[in-house]
C-alpha cells in the first residue's frame, strides 16, 4: 500500500481535497433534464409533508421503495431549498467527498477517482450511485484497518467501519445490499479469531439489529411487489456493465445506440481496444504490486469480498433475465479504482512500463470524462422540453398520447402548475387509448413502446407526420402542424 508522502499538514492536504473534489463534482454536473428515474425521485422530493411523500412513495411503488436511505435524504435535500435539476444534483457532492476522503492515504487515489469517467458521470445523476460508491470506499477502508489491525490480536480494529459500510450500502439500495455479505466474510477470512471473542460478538449487536430490521423491509417491498422491472438480462447487459466500468464509455458509443444496435460499436473497436489494453495494464500493474505486499488470507478475502456480490449479480441477470448494467457494480468501483492509484503510486520507482501505462489509463480517463460531459451524443433525453411541449398541447385542448415515461412531467407539471396540472397530465399515457383518438404523439424510445413494430409506418397509416426540431431522444408527430406556442 501507497503511504503518502508528508510534504503538507494533514489539514492543509484535506482542505486542498474536499475544494478539489466541490470543484470537479460541481463541474461535472449538468442542467440537463431530469430522465425517468431521476424525475422520479425528485417529483416526490417535491411534496410538501413528509406525510404526503410516504403516501406517494408506496403508492407509485417501483425500484425507489427499495431505496430506503437514499430516497428520504432527497426528500430532506429539497426541503433545504434545492429545486432545480443541478440543485437537486448537487447532494451527490458530499458523497464525492468522503469518496475521495476515506482512501486519501493512497497518493494518487484522489487523482483517479476524480478522473474517472465512470466517477463523474454518476455525480451528475440523481440517482444512489455515488452514496454507493462512497460507502464502497468505506468498506474498503474497513477492510484495510481489520488487516492492519492483526498486528492488535486483541483489538477489534476495522470492525465498526466494515459493519458500517454494510449497513450503509444495503439501506442505499437492494442491489448494494447484495456486497455486505462479501464484506462481512472477507472480515472474518482476515480475522477467523474474531469468532471465539465475546467482544466481537456482543459489539456486533447493534450492527445484526439494523440489518434484520432492513432485511425485514425488504422482504416486505418484495411481498408486495416492489422493485426494479430491468428485463433483458445475460451476457449482453453484463458486457455492457464491463464497458462502462472500465470508463471506455465517453469515447465510445452511447448507452442508447447500443440498446438500438449493439453492432455499432464495431465502428469505435480501433480505439476502444488500445485503450481497453492500456487500462487493463495498468490495472493489472497495480494488482501485482499489491499481491507482492499481500499475504495469501487477505488476497482471498479481497477475492471473496467481491466475488459473492458479483455471483449474485450474474445470476439474477442470468435466471431471473435482470439488466445488470455498470451501475449495480457501483460499490466495487473503489476497489476496482485502487489498483491504478497504486500503480501511479509505484511510478516513483522509475518503472517505465508502469509508468506509461498508468499516465495513459488516467489521460484516457479524462478524455473519456470530457466526452461525457461535454459531447451531445451522451446528453440525456430531453424530457423537459417535451414535457412542455406536451402541457402546452393540453393547454391548447390538444389530445397528447405520450408513449414515453410519465415521471418526468409530474415533475415539470408540478413546478409549473403544482397538482392540479400534474393530476391533468397524469392520464397522458393512456388517454387518449388510441391512435384513432390522438391529435399529437410523443415517443421516446420507441423500438420499446413499439417492440416488433414498425411504428413509423403505423403512424404515416394513420396520417400522422413527423414534427421537425423534436427534443432530444423524443419523436413528436402529429395530424396537423403545430403552432409556434406549442413548440
Amino acid at each position: 500500500m501507497t503511504a503518502i508522502t508528508k510534504k503538507f499538514p494533514e489539514w492543509l492536504r484535506i482542505s486542498i481535497l474536499v475544494a478539489a473534489s466541490i470543484a470537479v463534482g460541481c463541474l461535472s454536473i449538468t442542467t440537463q433534464s431530469f430522465w425517468m428515474d431521476e424525475a422520479n425521485g425528485a417529483f416526490k422530493a417535491l411534496l410538501p409533508t413528509f406525510q404526503a411523500w410516504t403516501a406517494y412513495f408506496f403508492h407509485f411503488g417501483g425500484s425507489d421503495v427499495q431505496m430506503p436511505f437514499y430516497m428520504p435524504a432527497l426528500w430532506a435535500w429539497h426541503k433545504l431549498g434545492f429545486t432545480s435539476e443541478y440543485g437537486f444534483r448537487l447532494i451527490n457532492i458530499p458523497f464525492l467527498v468522503i469518496m475521495v476522503l476515506t482512501l486519501r492515504r493512497f497518493t494518487f487515489w484522489p487523482l483517479v477517482c476524480l478522473a474517472s469517467p465512470f466517477v463523474l458521470y454518476y455525480v451528475g445523476e440523481l440517482r444512489p450511485y455515488t452514496m454507493q460508491m462512497a460507502f464502497g470506499s468505506l468498506a474498503a477502508l474497513g477492510l484495510i484497518r481489520v488487516t492492519e489491525g492483526k498486528t492488535h490480536p486483541d483489538g477489534l480494529s476495522g470492525m465498526h467501519t466494515s459493519f458500517a459500510a454494510c449497513l450503509l450500502l444495503s439501506a442505499s439500495s437492494l442491489s448494494a445490499a447484495v456486497f455486505a455479505p462479501g464484506i462481512v466474510a472477507a472480515m472474518l477470512i482476515i480475522r477467523p479469531d474474531w469468532l471465539a471473542k465475546k467482544s466481537f460478538w456482543l459489539k456486533s449487536i447493534p450492527w445484526a439489529l439494523g440489518g434484520i430490521a432492513l432485511g425485514a423491509y425488504y422482504t416486505y417491498t418484495i411481498i408486495k411487489g416492489y422493485g426494479a422491472v430491468a428485463m433483458g438480462g445475460g451476457l449482453m447487459s453484463m458486457a455492457f456493465g464491463a464497458y462502462e466500468t472500465m470508463g471506455l464509455l465517453g469515447i465510445g458509443p452511447d448507452r442508447d445506440a447500443i440498446r438500438e444496435n449493439p453492432q455499432i460499436i464495431t465502428g469505435s473497436l480501433p480505439w476502444l481496444i488500445p485503450a481497453a489494453a492500456i487500462i487493463l495494464a495498468a490495472w493489472a500493474f497495480g494488482v501485482r504490486i499489491f499481491l507482492t505486499h499481500t499475504a495469501s488470507r487477505e488476497r482471498i478475502a479481497i477475492i471473496t469480498a467481491l466475488a459473492i456480490p458479483f455471483a449474485i449479480l450474474a445470476a439474477a441477470s442470468v435466471i431471473a433475465d435482470f439488466q445488470v448494467l455498470g451501475r449495480h457494480m457501483s460499490p466495487a468501483i473503489p476497489a476496482l479504482l485502487l489498483p491504478l492509484a497504486i500503480c501511479l503510486g509505484n511510478c516513483t520507482a522509475r518503472k517505465i512500463p508502469e509508468i506509461l501505462a498508468a499516465s495513459a489509463a488516467v489521460l484516457i480517463f479524462i478524455a473519456s470524462s470530457l466526452f461525457l460531459r461535454l459531447d451531445p451524443r451522451h446528453a440525456r433525453p430531453d424530457y423537459r422540453s417535451a414535457s412542455e411541449l406536451a402541457i402546452g398541447l393540453l393547454r391548447e385542448g390538444k389530445s397528447v398520447l405520450w408513449k414515453a415515461d410519465t415521471n418526468a412531467p409530474r415533475y415539470y407539471a408540478w413546478l409549473e402548475g403544482g397538482m392540479p396540472l400534474v393530476n391533468g397530465i397524469q392520464v397522458l399515457e393512456s388517454n387518449p387509448p388510441s391512435l384513432l383518438l390522438a391529435d399529437v404523439i410523443i415517443v421516446n424510445r420507441p423500438e420499446l413502446r413499439y417492440a416488433g413494430i414498425d411504428h413509423k409506418a403505423l403512424f404515416r397509416s394513420n396520417y400522422f407526420k413527423p414534427v421537425e426540431s423534436s427534443p432530444a431522444g423524443f419523436e413528436v408527430w402529429s395530424t396537423q402542424p403545430l403552432s409556434s406556442g406549442s413548440r
